[in-house]
């Protein structure tokens, strides 16, 4: 699985990345990460860690390691140094490559290394590697507790690219434009279905609506890859036509229903998904078509997809097949309630309906007050219905008399509280209203964009029940 040595092979002048003003052909980015992968395996190290950053030297760096078949422990360059320590040390690796310099951590240059290694005339023959293999390592996000590393092997990426590909349909003429952070499986699944297809990637090292709308027009992109806040961003810095895109895919969160209708008055072909780190991308897709005939899926289920421990219909969502991760790294006792019967189990609640799924929420954010199941995602849905509303978050809080009571925290220009309340008495049964409106300046995010729910809730509980 030498994807870019096939590539390169068979598209030797073809770009494969843009990257600021540089054109990267197939066989220069084959013969530059063949350079830096004989520097690598002179390391003699079977896993290092990477600070990844979306810049080329990544790009060569990624490359370098799948030719060396060396494992990738992708860090996210946002963490605290005692953070990454705990990250590496929970999956045995010391060696990390950073352009930062740490206290406690011996770092190699990651730039430098780069730029010696290409610099240099000897190579490294691309190395044998297997299916089952580990390509990469990624933390999940997860909020509370111990973040879980997920290996993401050779077969896992391969058939993730071919999920993706059955809906969201591109070849080797296409030009994806790649701004997602490589740290995130969203845009490391970019350059890997790029090169086993003979795709370009045109990379940007950070979001710049103006910037990103200007290659849209300018590069003639036809696939991009975002989350709903990224193309909200678009949508307000002037994207207005479809240009040559033939398809945007979201991803990481819930897209809702006015910017969907937002995006579609300018024609954009948007695309929802539903997938995560364990599923190395995502599990399916929704077209178009299928998001005009069945609102708010996340595409048709397969015989990969069930659901768990179902109640009137809805239940936990269980995932299977060849791009779903065998297990967790760390902490292996997390495996015994990630799976079951060869399912594993994603922590999202949702049902299926006329053979498409539809997410409600994940289990953990779930709020059951008096008896009663609330899904926040719903009531964020009916509040952003208002178009003076920016954004919400809707978080559980412990209830003396109710056990858990949703509270509902929301960016706007002015206070919306009365007018939030009427939307949802049209809109949303009594009981699930939130039972108090705080409106923020900025919501708490992470660092792709996402509304983190745990660090809203922190947030409240800090500033509101400090008492």
């Amino acid at each position: 699985m030498q994807w870019l040595k096939t590539t390169a092979n068979r598209y030797p002048d073809k770009t494969a990345i843009f990257y600021q003003d540089q054109h990267i052909s197939y066989q220069l980015l084959y013969e530059q990460a063949q350079k830096v992968a004989y520097e690598l395996d002179q390391l003699q190290h079977h896993r290092v860690a990477l600070v990844a950053e979306n810049t080329l030297m990544d790009c060569y760096f990624i490359h370098a390691a799948i030719i060396a078949n060396i494992e990738i422990v992708m860090i996210n360059k946002h963490l605290t140094e005692h953070e990454m320590r705990k990250q590496m040390a929970s999956v045995d690796t010391e060696l990390l490559f950073s352009n930062n310099n740490y206290t406690h951590i011996s770092a190699i240059h990651k730039s430098e290394f780069v730029r010696k290694a290409i610099n240099q005339h000897s190579t490294l023959t691309a190395k044998p590697n297997h299916p089952e293999d580990i390509l990469s390592i990624m933390f999940t996000s997860g909020t509370t507790g111990v973040q879980k590393a997920v290996p993401q092997r050779f077969i896992n990426h391969l058939a993730s690219a071919g999920n993706c590909k059955q809906i969201f349909t591109y070849d080797h003429d296409s030009i994806w434009l790649d701004v997602l952070p490589l740290f995130h499986i969203s845009g490391l699944s970019v350059l890997i279905r790029a090169v086993i297809d003979g795709c370009s990637v045109v990379l940007h090292e950070k979001f710049d609506a103006k910037q990103i709308i200007d290659d849209i027009k300018d590069k003639e992109i036809t696939h991009i890859s975002l989350v709903p806040q990224t193309l909200e961003r678009l949508l307000r810095q002037g994207l207005n036509q479809q240009y040559a895109l033939q398809g945007i895919l979201i991803g990481g969160a819930k897209l809702d229903d006015r910017l969907l209708i937002q995006a579609r008055s300018a024609n954009l072909p948007v695309y929802t998904s539903f997938g995560m780190t364990e599923t190395c991308s995502q599990m399916i897709t929704a077209s178009p078509k299928d998001i005009q005939k069945y609102p708010k899926s996340v595409g048709q289920v397969n015989q990969n997809i069930q659901l768990f421990n179902a109640v009137n219909q809805v239940g936990e969502i269980g995932v299977r097949g060849d791009n779903v991760m065998h297990g967790y790294l760390y902490p292996e006792s997390a495996n015994q309630e990630a799976f079951i019967d060869g399912y594993f189990l994603t922590g999202d609640i949702g049902y299926i309906e006329e053979d498409h799924l539809y997410i409600l929420d994940r289990r953990k954010d779930l709020i059951i007050s008096g008896g009663e199941n609330i899904y926040p995602s719903e009531i964020e849905q009916a509040i952003l219905s208002h178009t003076s509303v920016h954004a919400a978050c809707v978080i559980g809080i412990n209830d003396s008399e109710w056990g858990s009571v949703p509270v509902c925290l929301y960016e706007a220009d002015g206070n919306m509280d009365a007018t939030i309340q009427n939307v949802l008495n049209n809109n949303i049964a009594k009981y699930k209203h939130p039972k108090q409106f705080i409106r923020v300046n900025n919501l708490k995010r992470t660092s792709n964009g996402k509304i983190s729910r745990h660090q809203c809730k922190e947030w409240f509980m800090h500033e509101y029940l400090k008492a």
